[in-house]
């Protein structure tokens, strides 16, 4: 793919972008996903409580235990006493001992509710805040791929891939353009590539045959790790300003972005 045609031009480098883009959309559907099962679990729990409330038959209870958090209570119903602890969600405060009317489902007895305190579901108040928490760390995950695909595109639009060799050196990238002098694998293995980085934070790091040292922009754990294991394989890089690279490799099926960094002391 190098040369002077803009990288946009090749099939395979709009194939890598909209495979990018596809999982910042991936990540904004499963925000949306995650407020729709909120929204409709939470309606769910007030629907089949209020249910109870209209339609549940009438009886009186008696305290046993309370505190600020939850209350337990005994009452009959259907020839047979029963005994419910729910949680406390209005404030009120409740008294052991104290008389009060509760209502039950006529075909179970054993499903109650207090007049002040709604009736959870079972695990469906833990399952929407797991919910509400993945929902809102998917939005700016996806909106932050979405974006970056978008500016990527522009940059793919004006300029051409280069060629460069990876060295991977912990944490950090070091790329070695391949039409720089000298051998690429020498120059990456080198400690002198840190004297060299200097050139780091200018130019568009393609051609300009200086080694160019970066991290990864990555949004999960398994994309790093792609990009660690073509250690020592020429990959294809385009610059986006001065401070960002993309990154592909053939077959690699999607983009990667790396943020150049400042050389060591």
């Amino acid at each position: 793919m190098a040369g002077e045609r803009v990288a946009w031009d090749y099939q395979e480098s709009q194939r890598a972008w909209r495979s990018y883009r596809a999982g910042g959309l991936r990540w904004l559907a499963a925000a949306v996903s995650c407020a729709v099962l909120v929204i409709g679990g939470a309606q769910l729990v007030l629907a089949r409580s209020q249910q109870l409330l209209d339609e549940g038959a009438a009886t009186t209870a008696t305290v046993r235990s309370a505190d600020a958090q939850s209350v337990t209570f005994d009452y009959d119903a259907g020839g047979r006493s029963y005994t419910e602890t729910l949680d406390v969600v209005s404030g009120r405060q409740y008294a052991t001992g104290e008389q009060m009317e509760v209502r039950y489902h006529r075909a179970d007895p054993a499903t109650v509710r207090l007049l002040d305190e709604p009736r959870r579901i079972p695990g469906v108040g833990p399952a929407l805040v797991v919910l509400t928490l993945v929902g809102v760390a998917a939005v700016p995950t996806g909106i932050g791929v979405t974006l970056r695909a978008l500016a990527w595109r522009r940059a793919m639009r004006r300029e051409p891939w280069s060629l460069a060799r990876l060295r991977v050196r912990g944490a950090d990238l070091v790329l070695q353009p391949s039409d720089s002098a000298g051998d690429s694998d020498s120059a990456g293995d080198s400690d002198s590539d840190s004297d060299n980085d200097s050139a780091s934070g200018s130019g568009s790091g393609s051609g300009s045959g200086r080694v160019i040292r970066a991290r990864m922009l990555a949004t999960s754990r398994w994309r790093t790790k792609a990009v660690q294991a073509m250690d020592g394989r020429e990959l294809w890089i385009l610059p986006v300003g001065t401070r960002t690279l993309v990154l592909t490799a053939d077959g690699a099926g999607t983009l990667y972005g790396l943020r150049r960094t400042r050389p060591r002391p």
